[in-house]
């Protein structure tokens, strides 16, 4: 296995979102914790995104792919030192009676299947704009949220999770009694993907395959938000 480092692996992710036809600006890294490193940025459908940096026209309302990378920074030290190096950081247990079998080796060490190395997120939102020309309707905002699920599931067949976000904002000119829940408008509304890298068996050619179904789902949600709120 190659040596894997946080740098390689964001040019891959990168790499992936262009096979899509997606761009990516605001690009961001940094630690969330002491052993978490994180990449994140807004990708665009590439065409919009070129539309935009160009300064054709003033704004561009396109919905939008929040892309986050997040490693453990120790797990992926594990994943470059292999089984039998990080025997070198443990104390083996003191050589055993005859009948208590071998002694202990490196062969004896294997990585958990459940430890993760990290996650890829996808957040899909639309533009502001696009929510604040909705209507304040309780049965707009159900019918928005079921169509939402449905894009959602269409598309994130492969992701090891996937979820709908959608807040109310109240119009404050409405007060806040009963008869105001009626003027609720959506705001924060998003579909979230999560996919999983497992630590055990980790790889380019892996990353890779979880990168491109990553920026595969990011592209066909992209495009999913846009008929959502198209079609009504």
């Amino acid at each position: 296995m190659s040596v894997l480092t946080r740098h390689q692996m964001g040019a891959i992710l990168l790499a992936a979102l262009r096979q899509e036809g997606l761009g990516t600006r605001d690009l961001f890294e940094g630690r969330q914790e002491p052993l978490s490193w994180f990449f994140r940025g807004l990708a665009f459908d590439q065409s919009e995104l070129d539309i935009m940096e160009s300064g054709a026209i003033e704004m561009l309302h396109a919905p939008s792919a929040l892309v986050e990378l997040v490693i453990d920074e120790f797990a992926l030290a594990c994943a470059n030192l292999g089984t039998e190096g990080v025997s070198g950081y443990l104390t083996a247990p003191a050589e055993p009676a005859e009948e208590e079998g071998e002694p202990f080796t490196a062969n004896d060490l294997a990585f958990d299947h459940t430890v993760m190395l990290g996650f890829l997120n996808v957040d899909v939102a639309p533009p502001a704009l696009w929510l604040e020309e909705r209507p304040a309707d309780p049965d707009a905002n159900e019918r928005l949220a079921a169509r939402l699920a449905k894009a959602a599931q269409d598309v994130g067949a492969g992701a090891d999770a996937v979820e709908v976000h959608m807040e109310g904002a109240l119009d404050a000119a409405a007060g806040w009694s009963d008869a105001a829940a009626a003027d609720v408008r959506p705001v924060g509304v998003s579909v979230h993907f999560t996919y999983d890298i497992p630590l055990e068996g980790v790889g380019e050619r892996q990353l890779v395959r979880t990168f491109s179904a990553g920026a595969r789902t990011a592209s066909l949600a992209l495009e999913g938000m846009r008929s959502v709120f198209r079609d009504g």
